[in-house]
């Protein structure tokens, strides 16, 4: 199998080309990898962070935008930013909602003033964050007092033969099927980056030395997919 590199400038590079070539099927395969469950887990997302009219909302990491999208539609009032490091990725975002602002931008190095959302949300962005402690300081610096991030993440099941079939699903299945589809090499990625992303225990710990208190989850299929949402602490 392929080695990645999961930390820095290399993998910020990496990132880059990897999302600027599948990014015209991302939403397609998506859709089949997960038998369609992924639009309920951003709708699920949408929904636990509890948005407000009239809020300025930043979707960070937003690839094509599916969860702006989706805030969106709930909050025709509010200003919703959606920014992500690839532009390839951005263009489809831009195609689907004039609505929608979009910005290229590193999450190590957000160019908005501080506090200047009241939620921002990042759907299976984090675990492609080149420095991930960094990203969270910066989402700390941006995001208003006492507002909210909402997060959704893959994780490693613990035990049990789900764990078991997961670990065969995301490294013999899925990236044969990626492979038919788009680029396999990115589906070796993706298990290689959920095996080496924080747990959720420890990206809860993670989570709280970055600033942010009050983090509830929510688990969905079987511990396989995490739903985060926390709360700037105030100064």
């Amino acid at each position: 199998m392929t080695r990645f590199i999961h930390h820095g400038d290399d993998k910020r590079r990496f990132i880059r080309r990897m999302f600027a070539e599948i990014a015209p099927r991302y939403d397609l395969l998506n859709r089949l990898l997960t038998l369609g469950m992924d639009r309920h887990w951003r709708k699920r997302l949408a929904k636990a962070v509890r948005l407000e009219s009239g809020e300025r909302i930043l979707d960070l990491a937003c690839g094509t935008g599916d969860v702006a999208r989706t805030i969106a539609r709930q909050q025709p009032e509010s200003i919703i930013v959606g920014a992500d490091p690839v532009p390839e990725m951005l263009a489809w975002t831009s195609t689907r909602s004039l609505r929608l602002r979009t910005v290229c931008c590193e999450s190590e190095a957000l160019p908005f003033q501080d506090n200047s959302f009241r939620t921002i949300t990042v759907a299976f962005g984090v675990r492609n964050f080149s420095y991930l402690d960094r990203s969270l300081q910066e989402i700390n610096r941006i995001l208003a007092p006492d507002g909210c991030l909402g997060i959704l993440e893959f994780a490693l099941p613990t035990k049990g033969r789900l764990r078991r079939f997961y670990h065969w699903y995301l490294t013999s299945l899925l990236p044969r099927l990626g492979a038919l589809l788009s680029r396999g090499y990115a589906y070796h990625y993706l298990a290689e980056s959920i095996r080496h992303f924080p747990g959720p225990e420890d990206f809860i710990n993670l989570l709280a030395s970055s600033g942010f208190s009050h983090v509830v989850t929510e688990r969905f299929l079987g511990g396989t997919v995490w739903l985060y949402r926390g709360q700037k602490v105030s100064a």
